[in-house]
């Protein structure tokens, strides 16, 4: 057993918007926003593309599975009217498109089916997922909604699009690959749009960003704009002296900042922004010894009494948000932990990510 007073901490936090992948692992990155060009992959269908898998070749890819299928997850489109939200459902598919190993590109529009098999499957090209609505149905909806314009005489600003569905993707055997996704690195099924929760601001939900009909639909339209976000520590650099006090109880160790630099222009009435919390190189938190990296203390993260999980969607704010939002960010370790540790010097660095919003 070591003397706590003896045992010194040096933790350096460090913002960062990229998350390096290091080793094989298949990739998933999602659209910021839907542009609704995307106008003949499929008759009568109009939509965006949401979202491309980068492959890893080195880990044989069989198919994926889809839940739920589109039948039932259908697509939501928000918009706000005299400052308040509305939804409207419309019916939808997912446009899947990959090479094959003869450099053939091939489609599948997928509504019902619960699956996709891949068939020679080129795994050095990507795979491009789009979400599609009916046009005829999108016209309708788009016209209804002026309509609302038209008698209320009140702006519409349109915010987002969200759907529910989302993929696992399978090995030959049939074992569920981990992907890289905003969500972090999960064998969980990862949302083709986003990365979470439902909602206007949810990760389920991107920001609308063309709406791919002509003008004249939308001379009353205005589209919220994509947030800018600006986030920070309020320090960089933290000592921790005495690091015993952090078993009793999370000891505080800086403000997350995040301040929302276009706010004025964005609808985050009822958005829950998310962050992911990592360590580059290692699966979870823990100081390392300066002299000796081999020798590690784990820890946890905390904002007010909620640990925080580590790479995986955390919302520190409540919602609404504001133009201007902090969080304090605490830290715990076990015992057992430090009585187990080397005396000396540690280090340790934080990511922090923002991944969703809007």
């Amino acid at each position: 057993m070591h003397l706590f007073h003896r045992l010194f901490t040096m933790l350096v936090l460090l913002s960062a918007f990229i998350c390096t992948d290091l080793f094989a692992v298949h990739t998933y990155t999602s659209e910021p926003a839907a542009d609704f060009t995307a106008t003949g992959l499929v008759n009568n269908k109009t939509g965006a593309l949401v979202g491309t898998l980068f492959l890893d070749p080195s880990l044989p890819v069989s198919k994926i599975t889809i839940a739920p299928t589109m039948s039932s997850a259908s697509v939501q489109m928000y918009y706000v009217n005299q400052n308040q939200l509305y939804v409207s459902t419309l019916s939808g598919s997912l446009y899947v498109t990959y090479f094959k190993t003869n450099g053939t590109q091939v489609g599948s529009n997928l509504t019902t089916q619960s699956s996709l098999t891949f068939n020679s499957l080129d795994a050095t090209r990507p795979v491009s997922f789009y979400i599609l609505v009916n046009s005829s149905e999108y016209t309708t909806f788009l016209n209804t909604v002026r309509n609302i314009f038209i008698i209320i005489q009140s702006p519409n600003r349109f915010v987002s699009m969200g759907c529910a569905s989302a993929f696992t993707l399978l090995s030959p055997s049939n074992m569920t690959y981990p992907v890289l996704s905003n969500q972090g690195e999960s064998t969980l099924p990862t949302p083709f749009v986003g990365g979470g929760l439902t909602g206007p601001a949810g990760d389920r939900t991107i920001f609308i960003g063309e709406p791919g009909v002509s003008s004249n639909f939308w001379v009353n339209y205005n589209i919220a704009d994509e947030p800018v976000y600006n986030i920070s520590f309020a320090n960089s650099d933290v000592y921790i002296q005495d690091i015993g006090y952090a078993t009793l109880s999370p000891i505080p160790l800086t403000n997350l900042n995040l301040q929302v630099e276009n706010y004025q222009n964005t609808y985050l009435g009822q958005s829950r922004v998310n962050v992911r919390f990592y360590q580059d190189g290692y699966p979870t938190f823990r100081f390392l010894h300066t002299a000796n990296p081999a020798c590690q203390l784990p820890y946890t993260l905390w904002v007010n009494q909620t640990e925080v999980p580590y790479n995986m969607p955390f919302s520190p704010w409540p919602a609404p948000m504001a133009a201007i939002n902090v969080a304090q960010i605490s830290l715990m370790v076990r015992q057992q932990d430090l009585d187990a540790a080397l005396e000396g010097e540690y280090t340790t660095t934080i990511t922090v990510e923002v991944i969703s919003g809007i």
